[in-house]
């Protein structure tokens, strides 16, 4: 990577963080003022949340961020998917010696 697509990368980066700490000022005060003024209607600062959010978690999956966050869940890795056959495989193999052993011991 050239010096200045990091550079671009990393502004682009610094500007999804400052939308994520607006998005969260802006969304508490949100809230605040339903607790303080319309608490008995209906939460509509979840139209806000729902709809902001949404647009944060795609300007961060353009930038490649979000999948870096599903990498580091274990159980979406490609490796996890193979382990899991395995115990499955392993599990399934062990079954039947028991029922095999069942059926010699009778």
């Amino acid at each position: 990577m050239k010096e200045q697509e990091a550079r671009k990368k990393v502004k682009a980066l610094k500007k999804l963080y400052t939308d994520l700490i607006t998005y969260l000022l802006v969304n508490a005060i949100l809230v605040l003022l339903w607790l303080a003024f319309d608490n008995a209607a209906p939460f509509w600062p979840k139209y806000v949340i729902v709809v902001w959010g949404l647009i944060l978690a795609f300007k961060a999956y353009l930038l490649g961020i979000i999948p870096l966050i599903l990498h580091r869940m274990s159980f979406l890795t490609p490796e996890w998917e193979e382990k899991k056959i395995q115990d499955m495989m392993k599990g399934q193999h062990a079954q039947r010696k028991i029922q095999l052993n069942r059926g010699v011991k009778k």
